[in-house]
């Protein structure tokens, strides 16, 4: 690629919405253990960690029931929390903090496009940002891997929205998220929480501590625009 065509491709951040902005994490803990404690499954933030961090709900989950030596509808099981996830993240969206906007704005002020991930309802989402932002598109995803996204993911949001995965930036919640990205050739910036502050985000470009306008300088600065 020649520096002439390359500096004509559209370059992307592509955000982890329910996980590296909203609280997801604790949401999703919370309503799996309330969910499981019916079946006399135990979970808990330790539980969860362990059995599982890194793993798809469904292997994660027949993982911790055998532990136990539960037997459970696990499909069941993970759609309803699924949904109520889903219905959870909605209601939620309160909790978006405005210093996100900034950010937001500011990325596409610098003429990248903007990419939020979520199981939330879109048109929800979209009404948080302004009705100008033409490059700012919400992509409802379900993805199977428990509370972070896995490389596929991340490749299937770039290229659903006419973006290289080599030329975006990926903003991410969790370790196991950032591992994903980076397997695809992403930068990644990591927001992080107390749920998932265990795991290694070795490889990542920026460790975000509050959203600002200020920060879109550091995406141009990983993406070299």
């Amino acid at each position: 690629m020649t520096n002439s065509t390359g500096a004509h491709l559209q370059r992307g951040v592509i955000v982890e919405f329910d996980f590296a902005v909203l609280p997801g994490h604790r949401l999703l803990l919370d309503i799996c253990c309330a969910r499981l404690a019916k079946e006399g499954v135990k979970l808990d933030a330790t539980l969860m960690a362990r059995f599982m961090g890194g793993k798809s709900f469904s292997s994660g989950l027949n993982a911790l029931c055998n532990k136990q030596q539960k037997t459970v509808d696990v499909p069941a099981v993970i759609a309803e929390c699924n949904e109520q996830f889903a219905a959870a993240l909605t209601a939620g969206l309160s909790a978006m903090p405005a210093t996100f906007v900034d950010f937001v704005s500011a990325l596409l002020a610098k003429g990248l496009k903007v990419v939020l991930v979520s199981r939330a309802e879109s048109e929800a989402v979209r009404a948080l940002f302004p009705a100008t932002a033409e490059k700012l598109v919400v992509l409802h995803e379900a993805p199977n891997s428990f509370g972070f996204c896995s490389w596929d993911g991340w490749r299937r949001a770039a290229r659903k929205n006419d973006l290289h995965e080599r030329l975006c930036v990926a903003v991410a919640g969790s370790g196991f998220s950032v591992k994903g990205a980076l397997t695809t050739g992403m930068g990644v910036m990591v927001k992080g929480n107390p749920l998932t502050e265990h795991q290694d985000v070795g490889g990542c470009d920026v460790r975000i501590a509050e959203y600002s306008a200020g920060l879109s300088d550091e995406v141009i600065h990983i993406l070299r625009v």
